[in-house]
């Protein structure tokens, strides 16, 4: 008796992934190189540059692109880029504020690489070629930002805050040598989004070589199950030292800085002025100067000078004559 009658024996078919299958390998696949290519850069100390927040949302674009069998990839490149961004806040310790504020940029860089890609990959290539090569060209130059020194921008920033506050000149004077009510000031804005909160203000007179220090909270507890915030849980300090003096204005130059802001910013001084407008009145004035250590500059230039602006205003709040 025949083991297949009327035929011959079937040729046993080769598995082949579904298209479910397929796709959850090319987003793993890409979630993996995405933190590799993020601890290559952080052992390098190149984790503050355009090569991690353009390169890393370019590579992972590549991946889904390049990989994915047929139809548009750009949905899932959007889906890709959001797990990798939620996975660095469970796995790699990331903050809520440091993934708000990168995703806008991976989520754009990740756009315009499938984009590019997939015109490239499509047959009909008519009048693409020359975004083909541009496109991905931009994207390269974009990410060595801050890599080089052919590439790195002038990041030297000052910014400014100015209140006029219902107190004498030598009030406000005497204000600021006391310690700053950071407790009765709430944090507005965008400053409340979890960058680190200042606790307490040492306070101290304004002569010349007399120090100052502010303390900052640490990160918040963490379930066991996500990974420890890389800030840590423990307070840090930023201090300043009087270096110059005037009737109505002093400068401070930070001299230390322990806190999570020193790997997004390096504060240089600050200077703060106190100009009588009568009697009862005075025009407060805050300068803050520090230098960006993140790139791209077209990115991160526009959001420090927001924040640090508000920074500088909440400075003034926080003196005890501002209420």
């Amino acid at each position: 008796m025949e083991p297949y009658p009327g035929g011959p024996e079937p040729t046993p078919s080769r598995y082949r992934p579904t298209s479910s299958q397929y796709v959850l390998g090319v987003v793993v696949l890409a979630i993996a190189v995405a933190f590799f290519v993020k601890q290559v850069l952080e052992d390098t100390e190149k984790a503050q540059t355009a090569a991690f927040y353009v390169g890393i949302p370019a590579i992972v674009a590549l991946i889904v692109v390049l990989t994915k069998p047929g139809g548009s990839a750009e949905g899932l490149v959007f889906r890709t880029i959001t797990v990798v961004l939620s996975l660095a806040m469970i796995a790699a310790g990331e903050g809520f504020i440091c993934v708000i504020l990168a995703a806008p940029i991976f989520y754009l860089v990740g756009a315009v690489v499938a984009y590019a890609a997939g015109k490239a990959s499509r047959p009909d290539k008519r009048n693409d070629g020359l975004k083909i090569i541009i496109v991905p060209s931009l994207v390269l130059v974009a990410s060595l930002e801050g890599v080089l020194p052919a590439t790195t921008f002038s990041s030297a920033t000052t910014v400014t805050a100015t209140r006029t506050v219902e107190a004498s000149a030598d009030e406000v004077e005497a204000a600021w040598e006391a310690p700053l009510d950071f407790g009765g000031t709430p944090l507005e804005g965008i400053l409340g989004w979890g960058f680190p909160q200042p606790l307490a203000d040492s306070g101290g007179t304004f002569a010349v070589g007399e120090r100052r220090t502010v303390t900052f909270s640490g990160a918040h507890h963490r379930p066991l199950f996500v990974s420890e915030h890389h800030w840590g849980e423990h307070t840090t300090e930023l201090a300043f030292e009087v270096v110059a003096r005037s009737e109505n204005s002093v400068r401070l130059k930070v001299v230390n800085d322990t806190t999570p802001i020193s790997s997004w910013l390096a504060w240089s001084v600050a200077d703060i002025e106190w100009i009588p407008v009568d009697a009862g009145h005075t025009d407060v004035r805050v300068e803050l100067s520090y230098t960006r250590e993140l790139a791209p500059a077209w990115y991160f230039g526009p959001i420090e000078k927001f924040v640090t602006e508000r920074a500088a205003g909440y400075l003034i709040d926080s003196l005890a004559v501002s209420r």
